[in-house]
């Protein structure tokens, strides 16, 4: 039951990406609309620990300017099929644009932290006040690797020094009443 839920989920999330694309594509076309980019698509692999900025850009290719718009990250987990709270990946939620000029392109980024391991799906969706529609960046597919940590929780001094510390202690008695039997 949770699959399936889980897989409705999904179908729901990407259907939005979906319709947002194709909205902007028909958006694009007319140049009557925003366009979202993201520019640091090839720098987004990491290992689970990492700290990274997401940098993209939002530019109108209206005559007008455009107010009220306000862009975040959505991201979904490929590998088990579910959205991402962000939550515990990144502090910054949405970027409020108040106003972007005509044919102005304005900076986006976002700090995230690396927390699991897995393979993702990143978009940036903004969301104007006056449309019904959400407009979406293109799909960006990136991998995080597991932190591979030879001392987890710093248990590699305690596993390796109490048994040296023992064998010390058991060699100190064992000359100890060596050389009381030779005296």
């Amino acid at each position: 039951m949770n699959n399936i839920k889980g897989i409705v989920a999904i179908i729901l999330l990407f259907g939005g990406f979906f319709f947002a694309q194709a909205a902007f594509a028909k958006n694009v076309s007319g140049s009557d609309s925003l366009d979202i980019t993201i520019l640091s698509a090839r720098n987004l692999n990491g290992i689970a620990g990492d700290y990274i900025t997401i940098v993209g850009q939002i530019t109108n290719h209206t005559k007008k300017p455009i107010s009220d718009i306000t862009t975040y990250l959505s991201m979904v987990d490929t590998e088990n099929k579910l959205p991402v709270d962000l939550e515990d990946w990144s502090a910054e939620k949405g970027l409020y644009i108040g106003s972007i000029d005509a044919e102005q392109t304005l900076p986006l980024k976002w700090k995230i932290h690396f927390v699991k391991a897995g393979t993702y799906t990143l978009a940036v969706i903004a969301n104007i006040a006056e449309q019904e529609k959400p407009i979406a960046s293109s799909l960006t597919r990136f991998e995080v690797k597991p932190k591979k940590n030879l001392n987890p929780g710093q248990v590699l001094p305690v596993a390796l020094g109490m048994p040296m510390l023992l064998l010390a202690f058991m060699a100190i008695l064992q000359y100890r009443r060596s050389v009381k039997v030779s005296a």
